[in-house]
């Protein structure tokens, strides 16, 4: 458990920086490899210079390896071990009432802001978590808090992805430094130039 998040700021990243890293956080599929185009001339629009850089490393990385063996890689890292879970509260909590208790503020938080998920995956996906940050980037305090709890967990998590999946690890690195150190960035910006899809 993280016992001094109450003095942590809730990171603040361009909105096209959240909406990229939540697509590149997801579950590689076709439609993804169709717009690497273009979601790498919006990653070069990222104004955040170590955001920017491990976004545009982490496209060379798909484009070098075909669709199955990507399918492979990340079912392998994310849904077969506990301890590379995409669901961030179970990094600060495992499986218990603590655990719980996150993740229906979470999902109180999502319905408060009028943002509905249309998939089945629980509130603390980690891509879930960044599209919700990109649509719905300015929280009252306590929201706040609770969102940075959560993305104070991929420091775990990238730490055991550096050895079976180095290239998600590289790709979380500058966001799990940025939400642990508690650095605020101010180059906000307003819309984002990349989305995969319809927004959910």
């Amino acid at each position: 458990m993280m016992t001094s998040a109450q003095t942590i700021p809730l990171p603040s990243l361009s909105s096209n920086t959240w909406q990229i890293l939540s697509a590149l956080f997801d579950y590689p599929d076709q439609r993804l490899m169709d717009e690497l185009d273009r979601i790498r001339a919006a990653a070069n629009q990222i104004p955040e210079a170590a955001f920017r850089r491990a976004a545009l490393t982490f496209l060379g990385y798909l484009e070098s390896q075909n669709l199955i063996r990507l399918q492979e890689t990340y079912t392998a890292a994310f849904d077969l071990h506990p301890d590379t879970t995409l669901n961030l509260t179970y990094h600060a909590f495992g499986n218990n009432e603590k655990r719980a208790t996150a993740m229906a503020k979470l999902q109180r938080i999502y319905h408060l802001a009028g943002w509905e998920k249309t998939n089945t995956e629980l509130p603390d996906y980690l891509p879930l978590v960044l599209e919700f940050l990109c649509f719905c980037p300015d929280l009252e305090p306590d929201h706040a808090q609770s969102l940075n709890n959560c993305l104070r967990s991929t420091k775990v998590l990238m730490k055991n992805l550096e050895k079976d999946a180095p290239a998600y690890a590289m790709l979380l690195t500058p966001l799990a430094d940025l939400a642990h150190a508690g650095v605020k960035m101010d180059n906000r910006v307003t819309s984002s130039s990349f989305s995969k899809g319809e927004s959910t």
